[in-house]
């Protein structure tokens, strides 16, 4: 199943591309988002820290899952990947991560929503996500993207069930 890109332009008016991520092509790129990510920005560990823990984590995210990057003038400046539950196959969970100066534009609420009709597609049954129940930007984009929380603790379990 191929993932179709998706044009639009974000609330300062820049023009995004949303695509699924090419390894060849985009990994430096992508390890060079995360080397910039802002630290503050960072949750439950995620993205990790230095050059090597962000080339394995990428490298286990190829292996493992499927990404979709956002883009803007040719530089990768979001990144969402899920990963097949090992336990059920049926359900994907969900990480998304954007730079800084590209978060509250819009950017991740339309990528969330370009990966659930593609879970669709997959014929997926669910996708899950786990945040910090502090991240109230993430919240309250996966809310409005359909999501529930069914656990919260110091961090905010939180699903949303697929319809075929």
């Amino acid at each position: 199943m191929t993932f179709e890109p998706i044009s639009f332009t974000d609330k300062l008016g820049r023009s995004i591309l949303i695509r699924a991520y090419e390894s060849a092509k985009d990994r430096e790129a992508l390890v060079e988002m995360y080397a910039n990510y802002d630290p503050e920005d960072r949750s439950l560990g995620l993205p990790p820290v230095g050059r090597v823990a962000i080339e394995r984590w990428i490298k286990y995210l190829e292996e493992k899952g499927f990404s979709i990057v956002a883009e803007h003038e040719g530089k990768i400046v979001g990144h969402l990947a899920i990963v097949e539950d090992e336990s059920n196959k049926d359900t994907v969970d969900l990480a998304i991560y954007l730079a800084r100066n590209y978060q509250n534009q819009g950017i991740g609420t339309e990528m969330v929503r370009a990966i659930i009709e593609y879970c669709k597609k997959i014929c997926y049954k669910k996708i899950t996500l786990v945040t910090d129940r502090l991240n109230w930007r993430a919240i309250r984009v996966y809310r409005k993207c359909g999501f529930q929380t069914v656990l919260a603790s110091y961090e905010l379990y939180m699903e949303l069930p697929l319809k075929p």
